[in-house]
């Protein structure tokens, strides 16, 4: 399975790398919408200090993805538009049951 990380935050890069490794995934990690390169994910997962309606936009004009999944803060509301929604903070098996 392909995925795609869009997150500028060290620790989340941490756990999603771990979750990968233990599954066999391939990851690509961008720390910006402009840093994407147009491929096919079969999973998208954005964190939620890089999430807005625009920046959305933009990465479905540069890639196609299957499922998605939005990491937010505790108290962050729900972005309607993700498969999923893991909160914060998570364990790297929370986020292996998901994939």
């Amino acid at each position: 399975m392909r995925i795609l990380l869009l997150n500028n935050n060290p620790v989340v890069n941490k756990l999603v790398t771990l979750s990968a490794q233990k599954t066999s995934n391939t990851l690509d990690i961008a720390e910006s919408v402009g840093a994407v390169e147009s491929k096919n994910y079969d999973i998208l997962i954005v964190d939620d200090a890089l999430y807005s309606e625009d920046a959305m936009n933009e990465l479905k004009d540069k890639i196609e993805y299957g499922k998605s999944l939005y990491i937010c803060s505790k108290d962050a509301e729900p972005a309607q538009e993700f498969t999923k929604t893991l909160k914060k903070p998570f364990l790297p098996t929370d986020l292996v049951e998901l994939l």
